[in-house]
């Protein structure tokens, strides 16, 4: 097998993480170990900690980064130091201790936005919204999932775009909207599938069976969570197995089935996952099971137990879960104290939760509203962009760029009209604008056909230019002679140069994007001096031409007088370029 280099660890290492692909990241570790560079042994660290946190292994993920942060800030890579800060504030989450979390995500961020590292301040404004989630603060979540969702389609994160469509679709499932959270989860994990991630591909599957739970539709449920944990048991994600494998349990219980809930219980105690929400689901579990069988000592036992845990991580859902059945186990038992503690404790829970969970809702509801007016706003910002600017400057004058850029070779187009202003003379006004519409439209298409980008029309000429492609520009020239209106006939005269020019944009009330240079002068004289039906080209786009395809159909026309440049050696493009 070929041996890969430094920068294509890297990107495999990154493919790997958005995929949460532990075999592949450990893969990536052992070929970094293999350089035997200090930045390499960096970055194996972190790729084994990502792998060991996706297994469940959190003791191992963090020995893995701590040793990963300490190479990195020895190496002063201040990007690498945040990233892995960003991953032990993962670990915190993961285990509950919340405040730890938020202290990396926030430590993360600030290197992040210094360093102006947009993908870091995304990821990090992800996880952010993600700890809010957990804590039940559904706006505070849904605000940031969608302010890292703006900056993820920004940046072309396909991936993280999908994620976080899931996320959103979670907050609504959360908060008792089950059409728009499975709308959520259909659109992502159709992103996901087209994207081939398949951890992401498991886990929105098992979020779709977790919501069918909810709504009583018990097959749908448990084959959408029998489909998830095989695909997490094939990745070989322990976590995500243990919380699809509680999931199914809980769908067993509501449709009876005690023995095969039973088995997947001695799976989940297999694997030794100690996150408190799994902890407590899983001993939750286990009473009703102990329960079932007539032990009810031991399910109380089990019970106190699982209450104290999540008493301990203020998982108030869950403390209301166990003190219900707590409840019911005191009335079974003729014990009237136990009933009267644990019905106290868990109206209070749930009166707490339900008044919690309304305010919640109304302002999760306001905050809806602001993010839809927000991006209704946004959307008619940018339809004015896209109807005056080229749409890649129109998304880069929206994120506040200045457009200022340079081109070494780039192909400028002149179209003009033959005998328009004889013609137009004949012509009502509105026929006037009818055939200049019919025809550049048609050249607008032409030039979208060919990834040329319109720049203006000035009366009857057009203009347009090929950044980094002369065959294109020629294509795009050709087709234009092809252009035929059937209210009247004309002809065209053609003109292309290539050179280097500038290009950007100008003016805040109407902007436009437009080009300078000599480039652009040479290209009109090219135009001015050609003749009706021909596309004249210059000797530098003759050469480049040449460079670029195998004997194109080019004719030379000679010397002729160009204005501004003397005697210039020109071209005639007469046929179909093919390469």
């Amino acid at each position: 097998m070929t041996k890969r280099t430094l920068e294509e660890l890297k990107d495999a290492v990154n493919s790997a993480i958005n995929s949460n692909d532990a075999a592949s990241l450990m893969e990536c570790a052992d070929e970094l170990d293999a350089l035997a560079t200090s930045e390499a042994e960096a970055v194996a660290h972190n790729a084994r900690g990502v792998g060991f946190y996706v297994r469940g292994n959190y003791a191992a993920a963090l020995e893995h980064w701590h040793r990963a942060m300490a190479m990195h800030e020895e190496l002063g890579n201040r990007s690498d130091v945040a990233r892995v800060t960003l991953n032990i504030g993962n670990v915190h989450s993961s285990t509950g201790n919340y405040a730890a979390a938020l202290e990396h995500y926030h430590r993360a961020l600030a290197v992040f936005e210094e360093i102006g590292n947009r993908t870091g301040v995304a990821s990090v404004t992800l996880n952010i919204g993600n700890v809010h989630f957990s804590t039940g603060n559904y706006p505070s979540a849904l605000e940031n999932y969608h302010r890292a969702l703006a900056m993820f389609e920004e940046l072309g994160n396909s991936s993280k775009v999908a994620r976080l469509t899931g996320n959103i679709g979670n907050v609504h499932y959360t908060t008792g909207n089950y059409p728009s959270a499975l709308e959520s989860y259909h659109r992502a994990l159709a992103m996901h599938e087209e994207l081939c991630e398949s951890g992401s591909v498991a886990a929105t599957t098992g979020s779709i069976g977790v919501m069918h739970s909810s709504t009583g539709n018990h097959a749908a449920a448990l084959e959408h969570l029998y489909r998830a944990l095989a695909m997490h048991e094939e990745l070989g994600e322990i976590r995500s197995v243990a919380l699809v494998t509680g999931n199914i349990i809980s769908a067993m219980f509501e449709s009876g089935e005690h023995a095969e809930a039973e088995a997947l219980l001695q799976t989940m105690d297999n694997m030794q996952i100690n996150e408190p929400e799994i902890v407590v689901q899983r001993e939750h579990h286990r009473a009703l099971l102990q329960e079932h069988h007539g032990n009810i000592d031991e399910a109380r036992t089990t019970l106190r137990a699982a209450l104290l845990i999540a008493q301990e991580h203020m998982l108030a859902a869950k403390q209301a879960g166990v003190r219900k059945t707590l409840r019911d186990l005191a009335l079974k038992q003729n014990d009237l104290a136990g009933y009267v503690e644990h019905n106290n404790e868990y109206t209070r829970i749930n009166e707490e939760i339900n008044g919690k969970e309304s305010t919640l809702k109304m302002a999760m509801q306001d905050k809806q509203r602001e993010i839809d007016a927000k991006d209704r706003e946004h959307a008619q910002h940018m339809a004015v962009l896209h109807s005056t600017l080229p749409k890649h400057v129109a998304e880069r004058v929206a994120r506040g760029e200045v457009v200022n850029d340079q081109f070494d070779n780039a192909s400028v187009i002149f179209l003009d009209i033959v005998g328009f202003t004889e013609l137009s003379s004949t012509m009502s006004s509105q026929d006037v604008i009818t055939l200049l519409d019919t025809i550049f439209t048609q050249c607008d298409a032409i030039c979208e056909q060919h990834n040329v980008t319109k720049i203006k029309t000035i009366g009857d000429s057009y203009m347009c230019v090929s950044f980094d492609n002369v065959v294109n520009a020629a294509r795009c020239a050709l087709d234009f002679l092809h252009i035929a209106p059937t209210s009247h006939p004309v002809q065209f005269r053609i003109g292309i140069h290539t050179g280097p020019l500038t290009a950007g944009v100008i003016g805040t009330a109407r902007m436009q994007y437009d080009v300078w240079g000599d480039t652009v002068n040479v290209a009109s004289r090219m135009e001015s001096t050609s003749e009706p039906g021909k596309i004249h080209i210059s000797e530098a786009l003759n050469e480049a031409l040449n460079e670029a395809l195998d004997k194109p159909h080019i004719v030379p026309r000679g010397e002729i007088e160009v204005k501004g440049k003397g005697l210039m050696k020109t071209y005639w493009l007469e046929q179909p370029v093919t390469p």
